[in-house]
């Protein structure tokens, strides 16, 4: 079942599509599928909206799923040890790895998602603290790949919710 999304904010539809129609599938890597909550949106070739990343609930566990096509067009570069299932780059486990295409993908997610929720949103650099702990060797290249989808947004006149700092060292 997938909540639904209630913001008076128009939310930034992803770049580099357009998007094939997807739904999140059924069943993940944790089970069966309970709920979903759509995280950021694009558009389809017909122009209509279709969700791209998904938060993903379970009976005991859950995480992120990601489009086929976003990962494609964003996450080709992502180090294997930032995703847990298949090496496919579309399921990142919710305790440290959905931290990733939630960190590259911050200032394109949907208004009503509890990241970026006006007035109680959650710095994005907090994000890469975990990151930074668990996954030490991706953060360059984690980095990288939310500078250049921020690039991409800055480049089709969107306003970064949160721009990247300058890159820290290890």
């Amino acid at each position: 079942m997938q909540k639904p999304q209630q913001t008076s904010q128009p939310a930034i539809l992803a770049p580099e599509g357009p998007y094939d129609f997807a739904q999140c599938p059924p069943s993940s890597p944790w089970g069966r599928v309970q709920e979903t909550t759509i995280l950021m949106w694009a558009y389809s070739p017909d122009g209509t909206r279709v969700p791209v990343l998904w938060q993903v609930h379970t009976a005991g566990h859950g995480g992120t799923r990601v489009h086929r096509q976003l990962a494609a067009r964003f996450l080709n570069r992502l180090p294997k040890e930032c995703h847990a299932y298949g090496g496919n780059r579309l399921w990142y486990e919710e305790d440290c790895e959905s931290n990733v295409p939630l960190f590259i993908f911050y200032n394109g997610l949907d208004p009503s998602c509890w990241l970026v929720t006006e007035g109680q949103q959650f710095p994005r650099e907090r994000l890469m603290e975990s990151i930074r702990r668990w996954m030490p060797d991706t953060v360059d290249a984690v980095r990288a790949i939310a500078a250049r989808f921020d690039a991409v947004l800055v480049k089709n006149g969107h306003t970064l919710r949160s721009p990247l700092p300058a890159q820290q060292s290890v």
